[in-house]
């Protein structure tokens, strides 16, 4: 299924390790603010124009070598980052809020919510085969610890 906005499975192992946790937080800070500028303060997913953004790191799985690479930024605004992390989003989220993300995904990916609800449920599959596998995590070519 091609979507404009994801569910991005990432695996319990990896959980916490990204750069913007890793960083120092004035070099994360650097980070981000330039992809802000680069994106005209734009989500680059839905369109919202906005001061209250996420830089969201994306990242690119090969299972069987259980190892997790860097992909790149992506500028996007709360709800559109929430439904990327909808996984974490619905431990820590009212569930009124996690509705929101629902028809957040239905509207941006044009789909009825019957559609996201296989959706999630392949998503949340994937998590499961990788709930017991330890995955590297890779920026470029070093290791994030």
């Amino acid at each position: 299924m091609r979507l404009k906005l994801a569910i991005e499975p990432v695996p319990i192992s990896t959980w916490g390790r990204s750069l913007a946790s890793l960083l120092p937080r004035k070099e994360w800070d650097t980070i981000r603010h330039k992809e802000y500028r680069k994106a005209d303060f734009t989500c680059e997913v839905c369109g919202e124009v906005s001061l209250s953004l996420h830089c969201h790191e994306k990242w690119k799985f090969e299972d069987k070598k259980a190892i997790q690479r860097f992909a790149g930024f992506e500028v996007c605004c709360e709800l559109c980052h929430d439904v990327h992390h909808f996984g974490r989003s619905t431990a820590v989220k009212s569930p009124a809020y996690v509705k929101r993300l629902i028809n957040h995904w239905c509207k941006i990916n044009e789909r009825p919510e019957s559609d996201f609800k296989t959706y999630q449920a392949e998503i949340f599959s994937i998590n499961k085969r990788r709930a017991n596998i330890y995955y590297i995590v890779k920026v470029g070519r070093k290791i994030l610890g």
